[in-house]
């Protein structure tokens, strides 16, 4: 699985507080990429899945001084960290290498997909657990500063959500037609999302403003499983240009995409 050019991994998060207090029991245990689902009063076999990942979160964790979740001792706790050191990076070195990459967060209402791919901000607006999207903002402005000396970068950064249907744009949403924007295809360039605004970004902290700006407007709603359920696909998108001199002095410029998508529930 890990020559192959899609990684799929599945985390376990901890129980909600319905489920705790209707004493709910776990069924899921996870050893190595191995996931076991046992289902209750059968003496049967635990069904077992093999992934590139199986991220066991459920429990197993502390939380230091300033919220975050890391591992207890010994503990086989999946903290944010492990996440992006596992799923983020490569994504990122491919994008540097000049390929378009993705990373889909899927999963039932309330299974932790924004949590993953975000992070949940506390009642100060911190975000102590940062998700793949905020990490991985940070580490490209640090490679950025890495090269500086070799190429030059543009970053530019867009949010877009599809919701019932209409394609709205959380950078630019006042100004979103009302039957939202409109999705073409180039001969070339493939599907694009016409009239997308595509804001340049320097630093992390700009990057920050802009996915803060966007969450303002994202569709939630109340949810028999999750109070603040997000009812919309959510598409981050990266666009990262480096210019720069090959061995024979001819300047050439590199392109890649980066796609980040917080899909709605799929129940």
């Amino acid at each position: 699985m890990s020559d192959s050019n899609i990684k799929v991994a599945v985390r376990l998060r901890p129980f909600n507080g319905r489920e705790r207090n209707l004493k709910s029991r776990n069924v899921i245990e996870m050893h190595g990429n191995r996931t076991f689902i046992t289902k209750p009063g059968d003496k049967a076999p635990a069904h077992k899945y093999t992934f590139d990942h199986s991220y066991w979160s459920h429990d197993g964790y502390e939380e230091d001084e300033n919220g975050y979740r890391r591992p207890a001792v010994g503990s086989p706790y999946a903290d944010q960290k492990s996440l992006f050191d596992d799923l983020g990076v490569g994504v990122l070195d491919n994008a540097w290498k000049g390929f378009n990459c993705s990373l889909f967060a899927y999963g039932q209402t309330g299974s932790g997909k924004s949590y993953s791919i975000f992070g949940d901000p506390n009642k100060d607006g911190v975000i102590p657990n940062k998700g793949i999207v905020p990490q991985l903002a940070e580490h490209l402005f640090q490679g950025v500063e890495e090269r500086a000396e070799q190429c030059q970068c543009q970053v530019t950064f867009s949010m877009i959500e599809i919701y019932n249907e209409h394609v709205r744009d959380l950078l630019n949403y006042d100004k979103t037609p009302r039957g939202g924007l409109k999705v073409r295809q180039h001969p070339k360039k493939g599907f694009y999302v016409e009239g997308r605004r595509f804001v340049p970004v320097s630093s992390y902290a700009e990057i920050d403003h802009q996915m803060e700006i966007g969450r303002r407007f994202r569709a939630t709603a109340k949810h028999n499983l999750n109070e603040t359920s997000s009812r919309a696909h959510t598409l981050f998108t990266i666009m990262l240009k480096q210019k720069a001199k090959n061995i024979k002095g001819v300047s050439m410029t590199k392109s890649s995409e980066i796609n980040l998508v917080d899909l709605a529930g799929s129940e």
